[in-house]
């Protein structure tokens, strides 16, 4: 887009509130419909994140990554601790808590070295269907601040 910088500049009200509106409404929905609080979810999205990110090297084409079922090609690589720790911000003892709380859910596994890995198992069917509707809403949300942006008045 031409002239983003101007045109977010003279949308900026509209736009922080179409995509705090989505972020919020993706926190509640995280909350009441997974059940799950927010640290948790952000330590299980940080868990699968950290996890693939080796397979993600500039120029990788997303669906040569892919399996056929839509899930990644082998293996999620484990991810430490320390790193979450260091990643999320937050102290030890309540990412390790927290952790430990995804890994009885049936979300995380680990790893007998102590590493944590996404569990495809806790991919349940809210999950999926969490997700579905979750990328719609983004699509729309993007649509709804393209929109905006796309008519401002750049006087």
């Amino acid at each position: 887009m031409d002239d983003f910088d101007r045109r977010f500049e003279k949308t900026f009200a509209m736009v922080a509130f179409a995509s705090n509106r989505h972020l919020v409404d993706h926190m509640r929905r995280i909350i009441n419909l997974l059940e799950i609080d927010a640290e948790s979810a952000m330590l299980w999205g940080l868990v699968a994140h950290l996890s693939v990110a080796h397979a993600m090297h500039p120029g990788a084409q997303p669906a040569d990554l892919l399996a056929p079922d839509g899930f990644l090609l082998g293996e999620a690589r484990p991810v430490r601790l320390a790193d979450l720790v260091q990643v999320s911000g937050l102290p030890k003892e309540t990412v390790r808590r927290k952790l430990e709380k995804l890994r009885e859910r049936g979300k995380l596994g680990r790893t007998e070295d102590g590493r944590w890995v996404v569990l495809r198992s806790g991919v349940d069917e809210t999950t999926y269907e969490f997700t579905r509707e979750s990328v719609k809403r983004l699509l729309q949300t993007a649509r709804v601040i393209e929109n905006i942006l796309q008519h401002a008045h750049l006087d």
